[in-house]
């Protein structure tokens, strides 16, 4: 490799470990402080920067959380597509999922944190001001992805796959919230105890059951 492309190659690991480590601290203070109360000021003492350092990277605090979101958004789709390569049947395929699910929010507490600031601070803002970005596709998409193959080979309902998808959805908010609530609050102020694989397995068969039943009756 000459000289150049390796001068080259140096820059972009060093400033892709300083976006790391800039997003790294941002994470954490705003999910301790809440994303409306963190400045770039603070971040740039964090990283122990200057604040043009991090206008370098970033062009403003918006930019900045919307790359934290978006690294987040990319794990979740890894965690689908492995879901995708390795479940068999709709109940793997939704059981492996919520595992994945409840398994990064029980590995460290700030992800809850951080994901309960960010609901608070987009209430306060003006709908109108929030400008939609084009991201991969959602975990949610991606799951609807996978049980169009099931409901192909039959193992769902035909046109089930939806209701699905909002069942599945609604008990991933749960587990984050129960989650946030064990950690950051009070052990134990969920009614029903904390959620494990039992739990889930058990959900997972009643949403399927009930799916199943549901477009039975309605035939």
């Amino acid at each position: 490799m000459k000289k150049n492309e390796l001068e080259k190659t140096d820059k972009s690991e060093r400033e892709t470990r300083m976006r790391d480590a800039i997003k790294k601290a941002a994470f954490a203070l705003m999910a301790e402080k809440g994303l409306d109360k963190v400045s770039m000021r603070e971040i740039a003492e964090k990283v122990n920067v200057t604040k043009p350092v991090l206008y370098y990277y970033f062009k403003n605090k918006e930019d900045l959380c919307a790359s934290i979101i978006e690294d987040h958004e990319t794990v979740f789709r890894r965690q689908m597509e492995k879901v995708q390569q390795r479940a068999q049947g709709p109940e793997e395929v939704l059981y492996e999922g919520l595992l994945s699910h409840l398994n990064f929010f029980m590995k460290d507490p700030i992800h809850s944190k951080f994901v309960i600031q960010m609901i608070s601070y987009t209430l306060d803002m003006d709908p109108k001001t929030i400008e939609p970005k084009k991201r991969g596709k959602s975990p949610h998409e991606m799951l609807a992805q996978v049980l169009a193959g099931e409901e192909k080979r039959g193992t769902l309902p035909a046109g089930s796959i939806n209701d699905v998808v909002q069942l599945v959805s609604g008990l991933s908010a749960e587990l984050m919230f129960s989650a946030y609530l064990n950690q950051h609050v009070c052990r134990g102020a969920r009614v029903g105890g904390v959620y494990n694989k039992e739990t889930l397995a058990r959900l997972v068969k009643i949403i399927l059951l009930g799916i199943k039943q549901y477009y039975k009756e309605k035939k």
